[in-house]
């Protein structure tokens, strides 16, 4: 009896190892189960909170940035407003816009803390008004841009379509049945110009058309230069004589006058207003662009400003600007 009772006692002390062993096998199992679930989710949190903290510091240089380009904004209003004498002004040879005799080199940057800011200055009274210009000093600016004879006409009695308060067709122009008729329609306007970009709604304009274009088509002798150095829907009546490019000189003053009014240019700015030319200008566009993390983050503001005696107006805003 005691032979079999000791083996019957081996018998479940066996047991009892052999399922002390499988517990402890299945505790590991749960134990490696739960690292590995704590570990993805501490690398998803890991990762998470490296995304947050990346978004947080792209919006906050992307913020830096934007108040840079609005320090550019108001160095630029301050260079209009300080400049002494308001019929000195003229491009020099790098075509850059000068507004002072004493200061003919201007600095047009500027860097806070590492950080910096550019702009560019250019006078809209130089160029040509899209609202108040004749069709024949439109069709020629036109021509001189590069686009092809076929296609100044389309352009340029389209221009007139748009501004216009009819619905009346020009001969190669475009109204409203034209535009609705497109893949993705839109209206005519049948009114003024508010902002040049509206020229790339007119029917015949492309982006290189409007923009400019350096590459050279193999049906062409020279590369567009783009309507938007040449028009603008903010301008006084007349133009700038000494900003004026001299496509827009000859556009609105003729061939013989414009030549002239170059000789006089190459000696410095013209003082006396002509017929049809001022030497002094009130509308000014201001594309300021705030730099960060070593350029990485960038922020364009484009404003254009009406200057009134000693007051300047915004007349338009783009504090999103892609140029």
């Amino acid at each position: 009896m005691k032979m079999r009772f000791s083996d019957s006692s081996d018998h479940i002390g066996n047991d009892l190892g052999a399922f002390r062993d499988n517990r402890g096998i299945v505790a590991l199992i749960l134990v490696v189960w739960i690292m590995l679930v704590l570990i993805a989710i501490v690398t998803q949190f890991s990762f998470s909170m490296r995304t947050e903290l990346k978004i947080m510091r792209n919006f906050k240089e992307e913020e830096e940035a934007y108040q840079l380009a609005l320090a550019g904004i108001e160095k630029a209003k301050l260079e209009i407003l300080v400049s002494k004498e308001p019929s000195y002004m003229y491009m020099n040879e790098e075509g850059i816009l000068i507004l002072d005799e004493e200061v003919e080199n201007p600095v047009r940057e500027g860097k806070i803390e590492g950080r910096t800011f550019s702009y560019i200055l250019t006078d809209e009274d130089g160029k040509l008004n899209i609202n108040s210009s004749t069709l024949e000093q439109i069709k020629f600016v036109i021509q001189q841009t590069g686009v092809e004879f076929t296609e100044v006409d389309t352009i340029s009695d389209s221009i007139i379509d748009w501004r216009d308060e009819n619905d009346l067709h020009m001969l190669n122009g475009a109204e409203e049945d034209y535009y609705k008729s497109l893949d993705k329609p839109y209206s005519c306007k049948d009114g003024p110009f508010d902002i040049i970009d509206e020229l790339l709604l007119v029917k015949g304009v492309t982006p290189e058309i409007y923009y400019g274009s350096d590459d050279k088509n193999e049906d062409k002798d020279k590369a567009f230069t783009g309507l938007i150095n040449y028009l603008t829907p903010w301008s006084q009546m007349t133009i700038n004589i000494n900003t004026a490019s001299s496509e827009v000189l000859e556009a609105v003053l003729g061939a013989k006058e414009a030549q002239n009014i170059l000789f006089q240019r190459a000696s410095g700015p013209i003082y006396t207003p002509v017929r049809g030319g001022a030497v002094s200008s009130s509308f000014f566009t201001i594309v300021s662009t705030g730099s960060v993390s070593e350029g990485r983050i960038k922020r364009t503001v484009k404003a254009a400003l009406h200057k009134n005696g000693n007051m300047i107006e915004v007349i338009y805003w783009n504090d999103n600007f892609i140029g």
